[in-house]
């Protein structure tokens, strides 16, 4: 894919044989027969995930699991799941999140259960007994991870989140209207009715005034945008807290890192937006209460309940401030080690906190991830911030989860942006400590941006649809794939653009361009501050030769975006025919689940042109140990995956945000092989249909 560094994507980003190699980036690879059929099971599993399967040939296998143990790589976990299992799971029907510790031990058991099984007969077995018996938010959470993290499923397209389970991602009124018409109009909703099955919804009229948070309830579009919502949960899927990176090959995606410029990112491009709808940047969480702005997310579960909300003038619980004041330990003893420059791990080693690299161990400690050393030291600082302001626990056996207790559903509550604005604090800090990068850092030699031309920015309002038939029951299996809801919501949009980059070098060789959009400023100087707000939106390998070179590049091509995934109902009509000889399916994730949307690179426009600009810096490639012989690492393996574990995510070895990543040193740090470029971005009212 394009990236898969879905995480800084934000910048805006196991034995089972193999059914396919991934090829040369101009070949064509069609699935075989044996990886249409894995394909096939899986959106057939999925379907209608709260009533039973309605499939004959996977009914024999609902009631036991494979109890074989030579039939599984490590015997010892599973047989651990099958002994918790027998004491009591989650039952079905039940709220699930991953922040709560039963759930959380109970998933993560499942999970390794279906991991650890050695063939594909043994895994689909398994999976569909789970399917049956398991809680239908933690069968989702555990089939999704085992699809992402086992190798032999590479490849394997599942169903978008949002159309697996459109609850966390459509608003009540639309669900409501889906079930409302389908009972009274039993026409309602089959496949080729077109627009008839489209149900629309306008949250901008249904959100209750006394909840408008911080102001921007302008921004709803934005918070609410599906495939922003999305992006987030799969990152989260891809580097969960609790998966070991020696196990999962993790710790090669330079996971602390990547956790914290993700974010930094993500909430840089929020600040645009803020930005473009007049307000300022988010504030940054104090822990002082009553916190003002509480959030209502019009949001509900299957069984109805509402998510649970944060009330205006939040006030903590008596025994929250317990917690509170855990969390404010740990900070103080993070900063503690930041500013002394060194911590000891467990087992003597010292780690030094001015070497940048090392800023690896300090993103484990923040999100709590099972890299994290010193657990009784550090704590959970996040995990537990989200436990704060949702006002819920960690040790309950029956929990009624907020927005920030859902990977799918965070990125809707604003206070989930002033809390990260408060964590980066951290990342500032560590950054303060380093040398500013010299002259040769920033340089290449020989190497001179002359110019860059670009397109005319323009954003727009559209629909967005989906297919959220998944929320209507159906108990005929004939009539599942004829059946196709429509939902459909406005969200932000830009025309593509295109800009050509001219280049004169005296240099022959492969260079990383790296492309990052900020706001405005008058004084150069202002870049000490403004820097924390570019999002870096492309970044690519380039062939110099001696002279001028012109690299022409497409927005809908950048490295860190994904485009719209195809509707489930429509991408299981093209497996089926594949699968039935006649059609072929091209592997060449074009359904990626990694990636930040295409359509939000830019901020809203203005109708009067909102300033901007471009920031282009072409730097060396330097070959690392982990991508040594490969030729092109645009597509390395683009065809079956995402690169999570492989250590193939990056270009080069450079800090991810470089070089917006330390503090300045204006006397030369302005060199010819980088370009600031004003832009100005305009908008439309006229919605695209």
């Amino acid at each position: 894919m394009k990236w898969a560094i879905a995480a800084i994507a934000v910048s805006l980003a196991v034995v089972v044989s193999g059914s396919y190699t991934p090829s040369l980036k101009t070949d064509i690879t069609y699935a075989d027969k044996d990886f249409l059929l894995k394909q096939k099971f899986f959106f057939e599993i999925l379907r209608n995930i709260h009533l039973p399967l309605q499939y004959e040939e996977y009914l024999p296998y609902t009631k036991v699991w494979v109890e074989d143990k030579s039939l599984y790589l490590n015997y010892d976990i599973v047989y651990k799941f099958f002994n918790f299992y027998k004491l009591g799971y989650l039952e079905k029907g039940e709220i699930f999140t991953i922040y709560n510790k039963f759930h959380l031990k109970q998933t993560y058991l499942l999970f390794t259960f279906l991991y650890n099984c050695k063939d594909w007969d043994t895994l689909y077995k398994n999976i569909i007994w789970a399917r049956e018996n398991v809680n239908e938010g933690m069968f989702i959470y555990a089939v999704t991870l085992t699809v992402l993290h086992r190798t032999d499923l590479k490849g394997i397209i599942l169903p978008a989140i949002y159309e697996i389970y459109p609850y966390y991602f459509f608003n009540t009124d639309m669900i409501r209207s889906v079930n409302y018409r389908k009972m009274y109009d039993p026409k309602f909703g089959f496949y080729g009715n077109g627009k008839y099955n489209v149900v629309y919804s306008n949250y901008t009229l249904t959100y209750p005034t006394e909840y408008k948070v911080y102001g921007d309830f302008n921004l709803n579009y934005y918070y609410e945008d599906v495939g922003l919502n999305s992006f987030y949960y799969y990152f989260m899927m891809d580097y969960p807290f609790f998966l070991g990176g020696d196990e999962f090959g993790l710790f090669k995606d330079r996971r602390g890192e990547m956790y914290f410029y993700m974010h930094q990112q993500l909430l840089a491009r929020y600040n645009l937006e803020r930005f473009s709808n007049f307000l300022p940047k988010i504030g940054t969480l104090t822990w002082r209460f009553p916190l003002k702005f509480g959030y209502f997310s019009l949001l509900s579960y299957w069984n109805g309940i509402p998510f649970k909300n944060r009330d205006v003038n939040y006030m903590l619980r008596d025994y929250d401030y317990v917690k509170l004041d855990w969390i404010k330990d740990w900070e103080f003893r993070v900063r503690k080690i930041i500013d002394q420059g060194y911590f000891l791990l467990d087992d003597g080693t010292k780690i030094d906190l001015r070497k940048w690299e090392n800023i690896d161990y300090l993103g484990n400690i923040i999100v709590g991830n099972v890299e994290t050393m010193n657990y009784g030291y550090f704590g959970f600082i996040e995990t537990l911030s989200r436990f704060v302001l949702s006002g819920v626990d960690f040790e309950t056996f029956k929990t009624w989860p907020t927005l920030m207790m859902h990977f799918e559903t965070t990125l809707r509550d604003p206070v989930f942006y002033s809390l990260w604005d408060r964590l980066l604090d951290f990342y500032y800090l560590f950054k303060s400590y380093l040398p500013y990068y010299t002259f040769d850092d920033l340089s290449f030699k020989g190497v001179v941006i002359k110019d860059v031309v670009i397109d005319k920015l323009l954003t727009y309002f559209d629909f967005f649809d989906a297919d959220i038939s998944n929320v209507i029951p159906m108990t005929n299996v004939n009539k599942f794939w004829d059946l196709s809801v429509i939902g459909r919501t406005k969200r932000l949009n830009h025309k593509p653009f295109t800009y050509t980059l001219d280049v004169m070098s005296e240099f022959k060789g492969k260079g990383v361009v790296r492309v990052f959009l900020g706001p405005k400023f008058d004084k150069f100087l202002d870049l000490e501050y403004y820097r924390k707000f570019f999002v870096e939106i492309d970044q690519y390998l380039v062939d110099l030769i001696v002279g001028k070179n012109t690299f022409v590049r497409n927005s809908r091509d950048f490295f860190w975006s994904v485009k719209d995934r195809t509707m489930y109902t429509d991408l299981y009509k093209k497996i089926m025919t594949s699968f039935e000889g006649k059609d072929k399916f091209i592997l060449d994730m074009s359904e990626a689940h990694c990636g930040f949307p295409d359509r939000l690179i830019l901020p809203k426009g203005w109708p009067s042109g909102l300033a901007m600009q471009f920031y282009f810096i072409i730097t060396p490639y330097i070959t690392t140990t982990t991508t040594e012989g490969v030729k092109d690492l645009s597509f390395f393996d683009k065809y079956i995956s995402c690169g999570v574990g492989t250590g193939l995510r990056y270009f080069d070895t450079l800090p991810m945000g470089f070089p917006f990543d330390r503090e300045i040193d204006f006397t030369y740090w302005y060199t010819k092989n980088m370009l600031f470029k004003d832009v100005f971005i305009y908008h439309t009212d006229d919605i695209k249909y």
